[in-house]
């Protein structure tokens, strides 16, 4: 079974069709043809370097989130297999998710505010609820900024690169 990562690198390899050949990032990753292949099908595992060298070689932002997925346990990006996968539908997405969460926010901040030994069974659902509704926004919103950015033909890596640099991510 292929892990998230390796769908992820399957996908980012048949992008890269006429400007690297498979040799030429194996090469770059400092890995076997061979040894690229059994990480793109998922039976061999990659360690957080090697991670870290395909999304760089092959500048994939999806590689990065779910490198990131994997190696911090964070959610990376949201994909719905019955919507199209395309910036129309992650910008609704990413839309419906943050109003699901704002709707809860005030009773959320209501229930947090409350002594835990005295929240209700209904504020102790509505803060379980609410962290749940918060994880996924951030999956729909970084799906957002990927799919716009790809759209607009803008390479991301050098914005999160500042970001990081700035803020010390």
């Amino acid at each position: 079974m292929q892990s998230k990562f390796s769908e992820q690198l399957t996908l980012a390899l048949d992008g890269i069709q006429g400007s690297l050949t498979h040799k030429q990032v194996a090469g770059k990753v400092h890995v076997s043809v061979g040894q690229l292949s059994r990480l793109k099908n998922g039976t061999r595992n990659t360690d957080k370097p090697t991670r870290i060298s395909l999304a760089d070689a092959l500048q994939s932002i999806w590689l990065n989130f779910s490198g990131a997925r994997e190696d911090y346990h964070i959610p990376s990006f949201m994909k719905n297999k019955a919507k199209h996968n395309d910036v129309m539908a992650a910008l609704f997405q990413q839309r419906k998710e943050e109003n699901e969460r704002r709707q809860l926010e005030d009773a959320f901040d209501e229930a947090i505010g409350t002594k835990p030994e005295l929240r209700s069974p209904q504020q102790q659902q509505l803060i379980r609820d609410y962290f749940k509704e918060y994880v996924e926004e951030i999956g729909a919103e970084n799906t957002d900024i990927v799919m716009k950015a790809q759209y607009a033909g803008v390479q991301l890596q050098s914005y999160f690169d500042k970001y990081n640099d700035q803020y010390g991510g």
